[in-house]
């Protein structure tokens, strides 16, 4: 891979049109990337696309847990933008929040399959078509790293992700391509916002709850620790992963 930062280069970004992901996306344009957003919503992700107003950014539905879709996602890109650079396995979701027993066997299912399944067919399928210099950063949390007794299957899948991440990058790591691991944990997104209200909990006392800091992220926030990840992968260790405040950034973990 040339050394040109991230001009020129691809990335795909699964749950691309809203929160993290998209934030991510308005960071990368900027920087000469073209970017692939893949997202179960087709109506939402051709108004993002429409919204940014460039051919450097295409929209592919998919939904991660479909093995074929997801193959597909990675084909479309390709085809789109004749490489593939970068990925950022951004999709997830939330579950229920409640104890143990507000669970049912279909919440469960459906957070490993996204958060987990989902994130493993993308390295899958993705990484093959990848040259040596390229980076996969993986959504994980800061909550799957403390107890998190009203979220724990959620809790349980990011903390699959880390050891996933920690996998992928001891496997991949002898075709060049590096894996991280990303674990913010209160972010303005929609899906803190599903939380916040669920929960009958502003997101401010969430924070002050779980953050180190105490404070909200913002989407922002974590789009530049992507973007620094991909410009600079070697900043650190493959297999690593980051918690992510508003004023910190911190390998945690192994």
């Amino acid at each position: 891979m040339d050394d040109d930062g991230l001009r020129s280069k691809v990335a795909l970004v699964t749950g691309g049109a809203t929160g993290i992901g998209l934030a991510t996306v308005r960071r990368l344009l900027p920087e000469g990337c073209a970017v692939m957003i893949a997202s179960r919503n087709r109506e939402v992700g051709d108004a993002v696309v429409a919204d940014l107003g460039t051919e450097r950014v295409a929209f592919h539905k998919a939904d991660v847990t479909d093995e074929p879709a997801v193959e597909s996602a990675v084909d479309a890109t390709i085809k789109r933008f004749g490489r593939l650079d970068y990925l950022f396995n951004n999709a997830g979701v939330e579950g229920t929040v409640g104890p143990m027993a507000a669970w049912s066997g279909d919440d469960i299912e459906a957070v490993l399959s996204v958060n987990v399944k989902g994130a493993f067919f993308c390295m899958k399928h993705a990484a093959p078509r990848m040259e040596p210099g390229s980076v996969i950063v993986n959504s994980s949390s800061f909550l799957g790293t403390i107890p998190m007794p009203l979220a724990s299957p959620y809790a349980a899948s990011k903390a699959a992700l880390l050891s996933l991440t920690r996998s992928a990058a001891a496997e991949l790591a002898e075709h060049g391509i590096s894996v991280f691991a990303i674990c913010p944990a209160v972010v303005d997104t929609p899906l803190i916002d599903r939380v916040s209200q669920a929960a009958g909990v502003p997101k401010a006392a969430l924070a002050e709850m779980v953050c180190p800091s105490h404070r909200v992220t913002s989407p922002d926030r974590v789009a530049d620790v992507v973007t620094g990840l991909l410009k600079s992968p070697t900043s650190f260790e493959t297999g690593s992963a980051l918690r992510i405040d508003p004023n910190e950034v911190q390998r945690i973990g192994p």
